[in-house]
């Protein structure tokens, strides 16, 4: 199905009436999905992957992405997260994964921007130095 100028336009605007000061709320992308899919027709399926699309895009961008080596303890995954809404820069909340390659500390990722501070990556530097001697 090829998506069209007028599906973005509509997707555009049910993310418009589904967001409260720029923020999406649960409750009303439900309510909007609920009633886009009992419309029939083509053009409804379009404009849901349009605002599906739209939806992954600020998920994408606006969550935190904590990975660890080991599980974190609930003390600690509310400290991290009590950090992280400090700054008002969480708007999707907070993922918290477990990756046992990173050996130990914290890889912390959200959008674009990836802060590493595990032990795998300090050794990757140190592998780099003593190869360029």
């Amino acid at each position: 199905m090829r998506l069209t100028r007028q599906h973005r336009r509509n997707a555009r605007l049910l993310w418009q009436s589904v967001s409260v000061n720029g923020i999406p709320d649960a409750a009303r992308i439900r309510e909007a999905v609920r009633t886009a899919r009992e419309s029939e027709g083509r053009d409804a399926e379009a404009v849901l992957r349009c605002f599906v699309q739209r939806l992954e895009v600020y998920i994408r961008a606006h969550q935190v992405g904590v990975i660890s080596a080991d599980r974190l303890s609930v003390r600690q995954q509310e400290q991290l997260s009590g950090l992280f809404r400090e700054t008002e820069s969480v708007k999707a909340g907070i993922s918290f994964s477990v990756d046992p390659a990173v050996i130990g500390g914290l890889r912390i990722e959200k959008g674009y921007q990836v802060t590493d501070m595990t032990i795998a990556r300090q050794l990757e530097i140190v592998k780099e130095k003593l190869l360029e001697n």
